[in-house]
């Protein structure tokens, strides 16, 4: 679920398809009951207001583009664009493999990315997952710090970026530093390539935020429990 305020859009490491049901499992499931997550909340006031405008950001402007994208660009493009983005975060996944003793992963994702980056097309097609049946979870700093039995710190919502922990604040850091696309000059290049990526990402999941907030006694609440759940069973992994 990418967008500002939805479960995923901290990880940006471009979910797979068991991501996706932990995600779907976890927003069927959550609680939004203010005691139904022991949740270090000290800058709650900042968190509300970084939640309202990420919030209206949504709505008046990644919805309607991702929408507009959506009508306009067939599946198997989007798909394969998806693709491409999840593919070029390799060394993210990879080095966070290590850094948690997940050498078989590791070793893994060095195929994967080798075979989608020449039979797959830049990765525009994921041969080494469909025809190789090769898969790996999606790994980040932030669940590596995580697995060194690192706790979550205080709970924070980012603008543009959505939830998120002083722990995964610092996992993005170093994650960043790790990213090829942040690296492309000039600056506006790079921040073009990263509006694609969230769009495309975005057009996939239009609604699923919407109905999360329909059926939340409290949408703040709701969404800063099930992220931290969906950070918790991602650990666990």
């Amino acid at each position: 679920m990418n967008n500002p305020n939805g479960i995923l859009m901290v990880e940006n490491m471009h979910s797979t398809a068991e991501d996706d049901e932990l995600d779907k499992a976890l927003l069927e499931d959550f609680d939004d009951s203010p005691g139904s997550e022991s949740v270090f909340d000290p800058l709650y006031y900042f968190n509300y207001l970084m939640y309202s405008v990420n919030d209206f950001l949504y709505f008046q402007a990644i919805k309607p583009v991702a929408t507009g994208y959506k009508a306009i660009m067939p599946d198997d493009v989007r798909k394969g664009i998806g693709n491409f983005f999840h593919n070029i975060v390799f060394p993210v996944r990879f080095v966070n493999n290590i850094l948690q003793g997940e050498l078989k992963d590791a070793g893994t994702e060095i195929q994967i990315f080798l075979i989608n980056s020449t039979i797959g097309g830049l990765g525009f097609a994921q041969v080494a997952q469909n025809k190789f049946n090769l898969h790996t979870a999606n790994e980040d700093l932030g669940q590596t710090l995580g697995s060194y039995s690192i706790g979550n710190g205080f709970y924070l919502v980012l603008p543009l970026f959505g939830p998120s922990t002083f722990r995964d604040l610092i996992g993005r850091v170093g994650d960043y530093f790790l990213t090829s696309v942040n690296y492309v000059e000039p600056w506006a290049y790079s921040a073009g390539i990263k509006a694609v990526d969230t769009i495309n990402s975005t057009s996939f999941h239009i609604g699923d935020y919407e109905a999360l907030k329909k059926a939340a006694l409290d949408p703040y609440i709701a969404i800063r429990n099930a992220y931290i759940q969906n950070r918790r069973e991602k650990i666990k992994k």
